[in-house]
């Protein structure tokens, strides 16, 4: 049980959970409050909803172990599970039922909000990325780094994306012009916000894969990958990761501004404190890594961030709003 708690990685699915429900709880729920609209999405249909994405990131952790047992003899023999503590036909019966649950589960609520088509899409979309990423994609140049952030940048927005049709569902059909006009501001508003995250999301989830890759250039060597650093080199690798990490360092330092300039100092520092700074060092220590334990540094500060960033949400609605 233990080696197959590890092999779906939980810590991270609880981070996916936690995301997702602080983007309802935190995010959403107040701005529509704000404009006099409610959540339409039962929280029964919620948990279903985040219970199919955790599904499916299970399945994908899973079969992304099963064809890398071989790489990661080389880059962490430590952390290997499949065929020490979970059998291959184990593993494979267990992607194959999280997979089907996740989007026949996916598929019964982009029906239940209206949305068959593009929520449909997007389950099946993930589980069929996720197989090609382990087999195929992740090998390529820069290609299996673009499907993992843009499926990490989708899991913020998911909750968007089943939310707001059924807000407008409930209310444009009850509203006069004028509310009306309202309720697109407030529901244009919940998409823009979710996908402020959901960029965030994908940048950082971008940069902590490019110095994945760093890390285990040696066992992608070996079996003939074509990353990044294995085609441009190190240096050049190391010089597109920090450029990308003082991008995103601008992205917050424009947010900060804005907090800085409506006076919101405790938001000001929490983003100074808790994300600029560990961005610098995580800045400093991709630029300066020599092995691989600093580049496994940098990758877990990237996480932290990550998780201090949506955490900032809950920080806002229950400390700094009061």
């Amino acid at each position: 049980m233990i080696a197959f708690i590890k092999l779906i990685r939980l810590p991270n699915l609880l981070i996916i959970a936690f995301t997702q429900y602080m983007i309802r709880l935190c995010l959403i729920e107040p701005i529509l409050k704000a404009s006099g609209f409610e959540l339409q999405m039962s929280d029964l249909e919620f948990a279903l909803l985040v219970l199919a994405v955790v599904f499916v990131s299970a399945a994908g952790y899973i079969i992304n172990d099963y064809f890398d047992v071989r790489i990661d003899n080389i880059n962490k023999p430590e952390q290997l599970v499949i065929d020490k503590g979970v059998k291959r036909r184990v593993a494979m019966g267990a992607h194959a039922v999280l997979s089907c649950l996740g989007v026949a589960i996916g598929i019964f609520l982009s029906w239940r909000c209206n949305i068959l088509m593009a929520g449909s899409t997007l389950f099946i979309f993930s589980v069929i990325g996720l197989w090609f990423y382990s087999t195929n994609f992740k090998y390529q140049f820069f290609t299996g780094n673009l499907i993992v952030s843009i499926l990490t940048g989708m899991t913020p927005f998911m909750v968007a994306l089943f939310e707001v049709p059924l807000e407008i569902i409930k209310y444009n059909t009850q509203l006069v012009d004028q509310q009306i006009h309202l309720d697109t501001t407030t529901t244009s508003s919940v998409l823009v916000w979710t996908g402020a995250y959901s960029i965030a999301a994908f940048a950082l989830s971008l940069i902590r894969e490019m110095i994945k890759d760093m890390e285990d250039v040696e066992g992608d060597m070996e079996y003939g990958c074509r990353t990044i650093p294995i085609v441009l080199g190190m240096k050049k690798a190391k010089l597109i990761a920090t450029g990308m990490i003082l991008l995103f360092m601008a992205g917050i330092g424009y947010v900060q501004h804005y907090q800085y300039g409506l006076k919101e100092k405790y938001s000001f520092l929490y983003f100074l404190v808790l994300i600029q700074l560990p961005l610098l060092f995580i800045l400093f220590q991709t630029f300066t890594a020599k092995e691989k334990k600093h580049f496994h540094l940098a990758s877990v500060v990237v996480k932290i961030v990550m998780l201090v960033g949506i955490s900032f949400l809950f920080v806002l609605k229950f400390f700094l709003w009061k």
